[in-house]
């Protein structure tokens, strides 16, 4: 017979632990979650009207040139007529034919939309910057959430990178285009993930519960 210390158990360093999707921390609810994201855009909206000051102004000067424009326009066409006033359709019929206006307001319009896009790509860029760099760095969460005890992590509990931070942040286009139902998603799953956040592999835990005060608590 052999001795029953001959069948040793694996040692602990030898097991594969593979850590479960609760080790992480229980889901984020929703409105936590909203008030976190809502603190983020209160701490970038700063950021964004010094950073966006300029092409914000050149859109503005560009919309008053417009506007001054076609009201000058409309002003000479009702003081040189000497009848009744002329009906809107006409007056639009009037414009279709006025070529060098049209010109001016088509090169007005392309400048002015040039400025849009370029501000819309901008804030879009410091957006991503803001939240990949916050969501992939040590802290796992962007002011906001870890201001309210929130984490992003991967579905085995572990820290995201870069790559899956951006994928996240490129995915919440998705939830907006949905109308809002895909952040929305995150309140009717069990599990708290948002459209993004089934995209990118990611989840919202709960790390440092919010503890309520003692005038909170019920009874």
């Amino acid at each position: 017979m052999k001795p029953v210390g001959l069948y040793r158990q694996p040692t602990p360093s030898k097991l594969s632990v593979q850590a479960s999707p609760g080790d992480a921390g229980p889901p984020a609810g929703f409105w936590r979650r909203s008030l976190a994201y809502g603190t983020d855009w209160l701490l970038l909206a700063p950021i964004m009207a010094l950073a966006l000051r300029r092409p914000l102004a050149t859109a503005w000067a560009g919309m008053r040139d417009l506007n001054a424009l076609l009201q000058d326009w409309l002003l000479d066409r009702l003081l040189e007529g000497s009848g009744p006033m002329p009906s809107p359709l006409a007056l639009a019929r009037t414009l279709m034919e006025d070529a060098p206006l049209l010109a001016s307001v088509e090169a007005q319009l392309l400048q002015l939309s040039l400025v849009v896009t370029q501000t819309v790509l901008f804030a879009a860029a410091l957006a991503g910057l803001y939240f990949i760099a916050f969501e992939a760095s040590a802290w796992q969460a962007t002011p906001g959430k870890r201001w309210l005890g929130l984490q992003v992590v991967d579905l085995r509990g572990a820290r995201i990178g870069w790559a899956r931070a951006s994928a996240r942040f490129l995915a919440g286009t998705l939830s907006w285009l949905t109308l809002n139902l895909g952040h929305a998603l995150a309140g009717w799953r069990a599990d708290g993930r948002a459209l993004h956040d089934l995209v990118a592999g990611t989840r919202v835990v709960t790390r440092s519960p919010l503890r309520p005060r003692s005038g909170d608590r019920a009874g």
